[in-house]
């Protein structure tokens, strides 16, 4: 690993100055949409506020921090070191010194990019005193979930089934249905939904059998039943989660979580979210019991003829287990600084010892969604056929046991079997496959302890 870098990785990296490409596209077109959401959501906030109050003032420094962020990215200035003094400042600035001295937004890798992007818009609300805690897409993460009711409400009258006593035929059909909803949850990506229409949301969170079959042919590299040789054999394990969506997704992670907690493969599931706002609908501590409070709330989901007394009390009873969880210490909700870093995952070990060794006592690790997986591969131009376990490296193939579930939203995968790019690429054009969301992997690897 000593000849690679952050801004030198094995293979090489995307970058906005590949004319066409979806790094390009992102700095031009959906950083700016992103960056403009949360300017309307500052001024919205305003309007609630005295204009001659000290809110208000910090809040038209704020846009004006903002707005000279979104002016660097369209005019590709050069990565400036960070301003505030929250405790992640060093770490960022010595990666930038180190490895992005002369790097600009559109010549830097597009994975440290768009991370820094993110740091950057956080570092315009830190530095105040009364917009510190502000979260710019709140309303947005929130409003989303809201609109996914009917599956939340599918999965809330099925649980009981799901979590009833079986013999392990069953529990390998309920693990296959679960599994590939959890997958399909990552659909609802706020920094990438422009991609897709509401009726592909729809279809990726269907929890019906036979829309799970269908969807399967889209899994290009499909470990489900690996995964399942070691989820089988669990009891009474520590399993991990390092989300990637809240709302919808993280709410399928939950149904995840319990089942693993009801069946006893898990006595203990511990969920990693992100530090700061990120990537628009990333999940910090602070949206778990948000989501609980949604869920309970009878107002809060819109008025729909079809649901009964039955699934509102469903809901209610499951997640009022999930809070017990919390309270009892069997799901875990935390945060650390390095899930909100712009490297890969490469350098967990070298840069995060303490979360590394941590987590390497946990008998599976399960990544959730596109960024966590650019992130485990380096976020570069890898042959698609490279294995799984080369593209992750050797600490992360030493880690323990680790499952990435993703729906490709960016180009980096690995995996595929000799041919088979070319028979999806019969089917589907490049974008299609692996930017779109349409497609996805399960992609695992068994891990070597030492």
């Amino acid at each position: 690993m000593a000849a690679y870098t952050p801004n030198n990785p094995p293979y090489p990296a995307y970058r906005a100055t590949a004319k066409g490409s979806f790094a390009e596209d992102s700095t031009i077109r959906r950083w700016p949409i992103i960056i403009d959401s949360a300017i309307t959501e500052v001024k919205e906030a305003m309007d609630e506020m005295s204009p001659h109050g000290p809110e208000y003032i910090e809040g038209k420094e704020i846009l004006k921090g903002i707005d000279t962020l979104k002016d660097e990215i369209l005019k590709d200035k050069p990565l400036r070191l960070i301003h505030d003094d929250e405790t992640d400042a060093e770490s960022w600035n010595s990666n930038l010194r180190a490895h992005f001295p002369f790097a600009t937004w559109f010549s830097g890798t597009w994975l440290f990019n768009e991370c820094y992007m993110y740091r950057r818009l956080r570092e315009c609300f830190c530095i105040t005193t009364y917009w510190k805690d502000f979260d710019p897409f709140a309303r947005q993460k929130i409003a989303t979930f809201r609109s996914s009711y009917t599956s939340v409400f599918a999965l809330a009258r099925k649980m009981p089934e799901l979590i009833k006593p079986m013999d392990k035929e069953e529990w390998k059909f309920v693990y296959h249905e679960l599994i590939q909803v959890c997958l399909w949850g990552n659909a609802t990506d706020l920094s990438l939904l422009t991609n897709m229409t509401e009726e592909d949301i729809k279809r990726l969170q269907a929890t019906e059998k036979h829309r799970l079959e269908e969807q399967r042919k889209f899994i290009v590299v499909d470990h489900i039943d690996k995964l399942w040789e070691q989820i089988e054999t669990l009891e009474n394990g520590k399993i991990e989660f390092v989300l990637d969506n809240s709302g919808f997704e993280v709410f399928v992670d939950l149904v995840l979580a319990d089942w693993l907690i009801q069946t006893k493969k898990a006595s203990q599931v511990i969920f990693n979210c992100k530090t700061i706002p990120w990537f628009v609908s990333d999940v910090m501590p602070k949206d778990v019991p948000i989501l609980f409070e949604s869920c309970l709330d009878p107002t809060f989901f819109p008025v729909d003829t079809k649901r009964t007394t039955e699934d509102v009390e469903a809901l209610e009873k499951m997640v009022r287990r999930w809070q017990q969880y919390v309270q009892e210490g069997q799901l875990i909700i935390r945060s650390h600084p390095f899930w909100c870093s712009g490297l890969s995952y490469w350098y967990l070990k070298s840069d995060a010892p303490g979360l590394y060794n941590d987590m390497h006592s946990s008998d599976l690790v399960i990544f959730k969604g596109d960024l966590n997986y650019r992130k485990l591969v380096f976020c570069c131009d890898w042959p698609v056929t490279t294995p799984f376990e080369e593209a992750i490296g050797k600490d992360m193939a030493n880690f323990t046991s680790i499952v990435s579930l993703r729906t490709n939203k960016a180009d980096p995968i690995v995996g595929l079997k000799e041919g088979q790019r070319e028979e999806i690429e019969k089917e589907a054009t490049y974008n299609e496959w692996r930017c779109s969301g349409k497609y996805a992997v399960v992609e695992y690897n068994k891990g070597h302890k030492k």
